[in-house]
């Protein structure tokens, strides 16, 4: 006579007992997913808000550079990234060191491409070694090595003017009223970058700051820096911090 318990044990193996998670088990799972997304936020080169508005910064500024070097190539002219730096208060405290623009050179004028870009807050670009003692925080220092420090190598022009600037006349100063003054990365026709003759990567490095109406902007964390190198060749690589300059 057959075992009456074989059926049920039969059913058994072909639907295990389901066990839920235990209250440890859950904890475990929620801590492990803390420390995850801590660890993303320390990645982001800063605290909070300002780590992922310097990441979003980054991606958009390597965008532009891409997007320049494009111009160089598909026109077969020179193009520039225009980092506004035009200090208040001749110039626009709300664009200085944050208002980037695409320009390219047409019959021996500069030319907007698309719109400008402004950085999202408070994320500045850091301007050439040195960095001015006015744009940091009371108490903050900074490297200044223009070879191992979070500073830019941009080139430098006055007195910069841009045709067919969007919203604006022809032939508006992009600089502002404080002398048309840009940072800038250039890029020749071959699309290689022809405003860095030392050899080395272009740096381009983006850090927080301390944003007030008409004023200078304020340098308060020099851990945290984010950029990019660009190549000679045009290639770019990301850097995360402030050590990687």
């Amino acid at each position: 006579m057959p075992d009456p318990r074989l059926p049920a044990f039969r059913s058994r193996l072909r639907h295990p007992a389901r066990r839920a998670f235990t209250l440890i088990e859950l904890l475990v799972v929620i801590g492990l997913i803390a420390l995850l997304v801590g660890g993303i936020g320390m990645a982001l080169g800063g605290r909070g808000t300002d780590g992922a508005a310097l990441a979003a910064a980054q991606n958009t500024v390597a965008s532009l550079v891409g997007a320049t070097r494009a111009q160089a190539a598909l026109h077969q002219t020179t193009a520039r990234l225009l980092v506004y730096a035009s200090q208040p208060p001749g110039g626009d405290a709300d664009k200085y060191l944050r208002y980037l623009q695409v320009v390219r050179l047409e019959g021996g004028n500069w030319v907007a491409t698309g719109n400008a870009v402004t950085l999202p807050s408070p994320v500045c670009v850091v301007p050439p070694s040195p960095v001015p003692t006015n744009h940091l925080r009371s108490g903050v220092t900074w490297n200044n090595n223009g070879a191992t420090g979070p500073v830019s190598t941009l080139a430098r022009a006055t007195g910069f003017s841009v045709n067919g600037q969007p919203t604006a006349p022809s032939g508006q100063v992009f600089g502002g009223s404080g002398g048309g003054i840009v940072y800038y990365l250039e890029f020749a026709a071959d699309g290689t970058v022809s405003s860095n003759t030392s050899g080395n990567p272009t740096k381009l490095a983006l850090t927080t700051a301390v944003l007030a109406n008409n004023a200078l902007p304020q340098f308060n964390n020099a851990n945290a820096v984010r950029g990019l190198f660009v190549r000679k060749t045009g290639a770019v690589s990301m850097v995360s911090d402030a050590t990687g300059f």
